[in-house]
């Protein structure tokens, strides 16, 4: 008998000591995935100096570096959750979690939209990435600070994830439909990339769970089933929407909220308190 219990305890300390990891996992494969949306602009710059770049080749290229920035995202939802799901968060997984995110949806991003379009612009369009990386990396120091505390059951500014598919998406559908980047791309992205950058480090609130008042679970199965589809056919579409979606609501219940005088974004209510 004492051998046997030497023996489970031997597993569990085992297991005690693999589950602190996995969430790290997860983060590492965020943080490898952005790395591979750099090296892949940076393999299409190098394709385009030398001249033995050809529009399929490019269109694939430019879409595959946008699509590691979305597994990126995946990876990085999946770390968090995991972390609260075996109880196993730590100052270290959150530093680790913010760092690779400034890679994955701060600098691979920035370096894909200068790539596509903004190399054009020089120094101008320099800036504009610049600002955006600048605005991503606060925005994560910010966060760090404020996880427990302000930005515990809301995000306060759009999170970097959700901003890096706002720079993404619409080169992701561009490249699917072979569609060149022309002046009018050039301008949006001078544009919206610090505009961007700044809504991150806003005091936008933003729901970390957004729900939505579907009538009951018949209608959520049926809404469910239409989106699904809508991302299997159209999945370049449906991303864009998302993402524009999540961040344009931000800002209207914020606005809503100063006009008001009431919170746009519902806080969590505090245990034990009646509702008022």
């Amino acid at each position: 008998m004492a051998r046997r219990e030497q023996g489970v305890r031997r597993k569990k300390s085992k297991r005690q000591k693999v589950m602190p990891v996995l969430p790290n996992i997860f983060t590492t494969g965020n943080l490898c995935f952005g790395i591979l949306s750099i090296l892949t602009s940076i393999e299409i710059v190098s394709a385009m100096g030398a001249g033995n770049d050809s529009d399929p080749w490019a269109f694939r290229k430019f879409w595959w570096a946008g699509a590691f920035i979305v597994i990126s995202f995946f990876f990085d939802t999946l770390d968090g959750r995991l972390a609260r799901f075996i109880k196993h968060e730590s100052n270290f997984g959150l530093s680790y979690d913010s760092i690779s995110d400034v890679v994955s949806f701060g600098v691979a991003p920035a370096v894909l939209i200068y790539v596509w379009t903004l190399m054009d612009k020089g120094k101008l369009g320099l800036m504009a990435v610049i600002v955006y990386v600048v605005c991503a990396a606060l925005r994560l120091a910010r966060f760090n600070v404020q996880s427990g505390t302000v930005e515990r059951f809301n995000f306060t500014g759009l999170p970097s994830p959700i901003a890096a598919g706002l720079m993404v998406a619409p080169l992701m559908l561009l490249s699917s439909l072979g569609i060149d980047p022309d002046g009018r791309v050039l301008w949006y992205y001078l544009i919206a990339a610090p505009v961007i950058g700044l809504l991150m480090v806003s005091n936008v609130k933003y729901s970390k769970q957004p729900t939505l008042r579907l009538g009951g679970p018949f209608n959520a199965l049926v809404v469910a089933a239409i989106i699904i589809a809508a991302v299997i056919t159209n999945p370049e579409i449906m991303f864009i929407f998302l993402v524009y979606l999540y961040s344009v609501s931000g800002i209207v219940l914020h606005a809503l909220g100063y006009l008001t005088g009431k919170p746009g974004v519902q806080e969590e209510p505090v245990p034990g308190k009646a509702a008022e």
